[in-house]
């Protein structure tokens, strides 16, 4: 369901759809009479999606934060959906998505401080039809993502309308976020959470050493207004709370 709407600059506007265990963004674009999508959810999630769009506004890509499960195993329907549209990864996601590297298995700490957490925030705990429905895509458990229609962006590289593309590797490599300095909506994917309404550093990455780069980097950032999170709430930013 939509939880969050906010205009942007230039006929646009953003709105946070509250998937079955993340957020997923929709960028409506009135210029381009067109939709983005930043993450796709799961399998389970689509059907509500669907509902929630604009049928004015045809959806004209899907761009990703990251590559896990709970924010790319839409993929396996929305493929078949909509046949026009491609999904976009960071260039880092490539050996994950052609199945020549798997996603390591989480540690028991990350599971505590960052998996149960996250599931608890919005009730979801993983089921069949997600499992059987491909949500095992960006998983330790499965080797591979379907081929067809995936891009790839880099770490500066413009792809939705109006947003600044940022590299904020840590929670995984590929990991980007966006950024409209006008309204400064700044949209997270992992690389921070909101729990409980608290804006949270994610502990649970692949490199300590570039998460607190990652960190030191969008402290610097004095457009960002707000943080518009893979999981929680909408809430405005303040740097020094970090």
């Amino acid at each position: 369901m939509i939880t969050h709407t906010q205009k942007l600059s230039t006929n646009r506007a953003i709105k946070q759809f509250r998937g079955k265990t993340s957020n997923i963004y929709i960028i409506e674009d009135y210029g381009q009479k067109a939709s983005f999508l930043i993450d796709c959810g799961m399998p389970s999630d689509v059907e509500n999606l669907i509902g929630a769009l604009s049928h004015e506004l045809p959806v004209k890509r899907i761009v990703c934060t990251h590559f896990h499960v709970d924010h790319v195993a839409g993929w396996a329907v929305l493929k078949e959906l909509w046949k026009d549209c491609s999904i976009f990864f960071h260039e880092n996601a490539r050996a994950y998505i052609d199945g020549n590297k798997r996603i390591p298995v989480p540690a028991f700490s990350d599971i505590q401080s960052t998996l149960i957490p996250c599931m608890k925030e919005y009730g979801y705990f993983l089921n069949l039809k997600d499992l059987l429905s491909g949500a095992l895509y960006g998983t330790p458990f499965k080797k591979g993502f379907p081929p067809e229609r995936a891009e790839y962006y880099k770490d500066k590289e413009p792809v939705i309308p109006g947003f600044m593309t940022i590299h904020t590797p840590g929670h995984r490599p590929d990991s980007v976020s966006f950024l409209e300095p006008e309204s400064g909506v700044f949209i997270s994917g992992d690389f921070l959470l909101v729990i409980g309404g608290k804006v949270v550093i994610n502990s649970y990455v692949s490199s300590r050493k570039d998460q607190d780069n990652s960190v030191k980097l969008i402290k610097s950032i004095k457009e960002i207004k707000y943080i518009y999170p893979g999981h929680g709430i909408c809430v405005p930013f303040n740097a020094d709370s970090l």
